[in-house]
């Protein structure tokens, strides 16, 4: 399937909550300084070397197209008993090896294959990442990574079923890759290696933190903020850029102007506005954020989602003896911005 009819479909149907103006600071010039200067998330780092992950990794990828293709039927079955959860009573033999023949998948996974040769490097990233996992769930029940080539299929790049994480490699294959010409620019630069941790942890926490009744921009914020701050836990070693998937310099506009955004949605009386408009504006994926002034542009999309992370960590900070799984649980937004006592630098 080609990734630009994908996207069109994608863009129509938005299941991710979501996209007025203030004198901004003027963003500092180049990106290098930028670097100097950015803010680091890093998280204190603690010692996980104790803990072994009840994690299962397998790439069915791998396994899928390295079958011998004189004796696929054979090979098929083994498949069916190491990756069960990629069969299912609609799909054909047949289906799977018009599949496994299909030169425009084949090519795709040729590419994946070359940018992730190394499954062990892969591997213990992984593992390394669900240490921290465990460290911070112990009593977690084991889960399964997998990998694969979705030829597009979904645009998500990490589908979380049950106990189960499938990755889509094709999603990581650098944002110049030829496969990715007809996406949009802000769309296509998330699709770097790099990121791919990120995506795994952040699919996994929005798919396991509570979803609150409140319709606020302010509850939406904060939803974010926790998949953000709890996904920062895991990787201690990740900038607030990778965690957020912004450009650097698009990073280093936030850092300057944290407080003008605050001060931007207390003036208009947005935090506990429930009008749809302000969440796509401020919440969904999107090239920018939506003010409506002219330094628009320089922003990144999802900003509600930063400052809601923020707001978290101050949270977590005034309330250290609250765990995850009670920060996962509370739905009161108004308790946690109190609580928070969350007041950006001018």
């Amino acid at each position: 399937m080609n990734i630009d009819l994908v996207l069109m479909r994608s863009l129509c149907i938005s299941y991710f909550c979501t996209i007025n103006g203030v004198k901004m600071k003027q963003l500092f010039g180049f990106i290098f300084f930028g670097l100097m200067l950015m803010p680091s998330c890093k998280q204190q780092r603690q010692d996980v070397s104790y803990v072994t992950p009840p994690i299962s990794i397998g790439h069915f990828d791998h396994a899928f197209f390295n079958m011998d293709s004189a004796n696929f039927s054979s090979d098929l079955q083994h498949l069916k008993i190491d990756f069960p959860d990629f069969f299912h009573v609609t799909q054909t033999d047949a289906t799977l090896k018009s599949r496994f023949s299909d030169a425009q998948v084949r090519e795709l996974f040729d590419a994946v294959d070359a940018c992730f040769a190394d499954t062990n490097l892969l591997n213990n990233k992984i593992h390394e990442s669900f240490q921290y996992f465990y460290h911070y769930f112990p009593d977690h029940k084991p889960l399964s990574i997998r990998t694969w080539v979705s030829n597009f299929e979904r645009l998500e790049p990490v589908l979380v079923s049950n106990k189960t994480l499938l990755i889509s490699l094709d999603m990581y294959l650098g944002s110049n890759a030829d496969f990715y010409n007809t996406a949009p620019d802000y769309i296509k630069q998330s699709f770097e290696k790099k990121y791919l941790l990120p995506d795994l942890f952040s699919a996994y926490f929005e798919a396991n933190t509570p979803l609150s009744g409140d319709n606020s921009l302010l509850a939406s914020m904060l939803h974010y903020g926790k998949i953000q701050y709890l996904t920062a836990l895991m990787l201690p070693d990740a900038s607030e850029d990778i965690i957020m998937r912004y450009p650097v310099k698009k990073m280093n506009w936030c850092f300057h102007n944290e407080a003008d955004v605050w001060a931007y949605f207390i003036e208009n009386k947005l935090l506990f506005s429930s009008i749809q408009e302000n969440k796509r504006r401020f919440i969904d994926d999107a090239p920018f954020s939506k003010f409506n002034a002219n330094f628009d542009r320089e922003t990144p999309g999802r900003i509600g989602q930063w400052i809601g992370w923020n707001i978290i960590k101050s949270y977590m900070k005034a309330n250290p003896e609250k765990t995850l799984v009670e920060l996962m649980n509370e739905q009161d937004a108004r308790k946690i911005l109190r609580e928070s006592r969350y007041k950006p630098k001018s």
